[in-house]
């Protein structure tokens, strides 16, 4: 940048004799001492204390993105990430330069900083950030980095790293191959949290070359179990051991402290793997662990929301506008698969401060943006003070179809407005019920589809298992009406899993059915006894009953008048006391 357009910009920012401006571009030594910077070539402050003066491009909302990811020096026997970077290295996605200066007191409180060497987010007000702080404050030449200064005494050395088998040596690179096929048509499509180009490209390095053991890895392994479960019979006979071998290595004491993009990537594919095989808890626990390195990453920010701690271009790496977008595309998912299973299993969900992540856009033939979108519409009890069933309902109707799984998805969420609705005692109006049963018959059909294609998502069987459930705790005609189809679909379902789990589900409805009918044949009996002794009194006396035929339908209406009724019972006549008058 040339020394006249620093000039212009001065003369731009010269004050005004009423009004004192603040120029528009500080250099980046200013900035980070929080120095008034005259903004000259070099300026003034840098030429007195001998800093390397230096302006950035643009620092505003706006700014230009350029992909620099030979900054990311990604070293020859290190994989980079499905994002493009080395596990090692700035795996974060990096941000314009920004003033470390709040502009106000508010906007401290939220506002974060960004370590891009270590990938390290935290609030200004940390203690690890403190001390740079104080540093910037005094002017310091080099003022500390941000660290955990004293964060213990250090009497005891950290945690070794764990030993680990090797991914090659549990599945073949071939084998492996047909998996990521099915993991990239299956899974992809409503959970695109992966760059499959960068992905392939990085799988590639895995296998042709001796590296040792990084976050990507536990990626891979993960995409692999994937496609392995959703072979369906054909999984590979050693899936188990590669999904036990993705946990050692994310909780690997080593790797686990370097946070990364990775092991986000790699935490929600092994929170989708235990909501699909294993109890609520643990997918529950997963996709929180999930949420916290997701924030411990900035993935909850955009990319104009942190402070950088260095300016030294060899730690930055600015990705280009695919990059930016992949990273909300991990965020949001992360997001919502934390809030599905937790509005779901009824437990609090990982809540993050000033959320600046923009939504991902609508991609063709990809619907994680339709599965964000739902999960935008989970209520925040809080704050929201329960589920509001008459407008979101028509809102989840809205939503395309486009896919089975966001078919089943969307009443998976309906059921569960429903159950909390219910349980506040709240009255269901008749349009919401038919809204729920439209919600629900399009899951049923989705399901049984997904069922025949062999994709066992986990609301395969769980969406029509409630959806059975709900029907019965409506109790009206309506709802009533549509438990044959949806017990008739679960019945298929289960004869065609087979297990231990979908013959479970199937008996306890049965019961629950049964038990719904025994005590609607009580009531009827109840109802038969009140005739009976209303008969003894109204009978002949010969102990007959009188045969009469009663306009209900007048009678239920308010505004009835006596002469609608039939002559046995008008006004005076003695039975007419059990009736009401105008």
């Amino acid at each position: 940048m040339s020394q006249s357009v620093f000039t212009a910009k001065q003369n731009d920012a010269q004050p005004s004799p009423r009004k004192r401006q603040r120029a528009r571009k500080a250099c980046i030594p200013c900035r980070q001492r929080k120095r008034k910077c005259d903004v000259q070539f070099p300026c003034s402050a840098c030429s007195t204390y001998g800093y390397q003066c230096q302006y950035p491009t643009d620092d505003g909302p706006s700014a230009p993105f350029v992909d620099k990811s030979h900054a990311s020096h990604v070293s020859s026997n290190s994989p980079t990430s499905a994002f493009g970077h080395s596990p090692n290295k700035a795996a974060k996605i990096e941000r314009p330069q920004r003033d470390e200066t709040p502009e106000s007191p508010e906007s401290a409180v939220d506002q974060g900083i960004l370590d891009p060497v270590k990938a390290r987010y935290m609030g200004l007000h940390s203690v690890m950030a403190f001390p740079r702080n104080l540093g910037l404050e005094f002017q310091s030449a080099n003022p500390p980095r941000v660290h955990s200064f004293a964060w213990n005494c250090g009497i005891r050395p950290e945690e070794n790293g764990s030993s680990h088998i090797n991914l090659k040596d549990l599945i073949s690179r071939e084998e492996s191959n047909g998996y990521l096929k099915v993991y990239f048509e299956t899974v992809h499509p409503v959970f695109g949290i992966l760059d499959q180009e960068i992905f392939s490209r990085t799988a590639d390095q895995f296998w042709s070359e001796a590296t040792g053991h990084s976050a990507f890895e536990a990626i891979l392994a993960g995409v692999i179990a994937l496609g392995s479960f959703f072979s369906a019979t054909l999984g590979h006979p050693r899936e188990l051991e590669i999904v036990q071998h993705a946990k050692s290595i994310l909780e690997d004491p080593v790797i686990s402290r370097r946070v990364s993009i990775d092991q986000v990537s790699a935490w929600v594919l092994r929170t989708l793997y235990l909501r699909s095989t294993t109890r609520p808890h643990m997918a529950w626990l997963a996709s929180n662990i999930a949420m916290h390195l997701a924030e411990a990453t900035g993935l909850h920010h955009e990319t104009d929301a942190v402070v950088l701690t260095t300016t030294d271009p060899s730690s930055q790496f600015v990705p280009n506008e695919s990059g930016r977008e992949q990273a909300r595309r991990l965020f949001w998912s992360a997001w919502m698969a934390n809030s599905m299973i937790s509005y779901e299993y009824g437990r609090s969900s990982t809540s993050l401060n000033n959320i600046t992540c923009k939504q991902p856009s609508l991609i063709k033939g990809d619907y994680t943006s339709l599965l964000i979108s739902l999960g935008q519409l989970i209520p925040r009890e809080s704050l929201d003070g329960g589920p509001d069933l008459q407008h979101t309902l028509p809102k989840i109707q809205q939503i395309p179809d486009d896919h089975p799984f966001i078919s089943t998805s969307k009443a998976d969420l309906t059921m569960s407005l429903y159950r909390h609705h219910r349980l506040l005692k709240r009255p269901t109006e008749k349009r919401e019920i038919l809204q729920i049963i439209s919600i629900g018959n399009v899951a049923t059909q989705a399901a049984y589809q997904l069922a025949q294609e062999n994709k066992f998502w986990w609301n395969v069987l769980c969406t029509v298992f409630q959806y059975v459930c709900v029907l019965l705790a409506i109790d009206t005609s309506e709802s009533l009406a549509q438990v044959q189809n949806a017990m008739c679909t679960l019945e298929n379902i289960a004869g065609q899993l087979q297990t231990h789990v979908s013959t479970e589900a199937v008996n306890t409805l049965k019961i629950l059915l049964r038990d719904s009918m025994t005590k609607k044949k009580q009531q009827v009996q109840l109802l038969e006894a009140a005739d009976s002794d209303l008969a003894a009194n109204m009978g002949t006396e010969a102990g007959e009953m009188v045969n009469v035929d009663i306009n209900w339908d007048a009678l239920l209406d308010p505004w009835y008048v006596p002469t609608l009724l039939p002559q046995e019972f008008s006004i005076g006549a003695g039975p007419a006391a059990f009736y009401p008058t105008v």
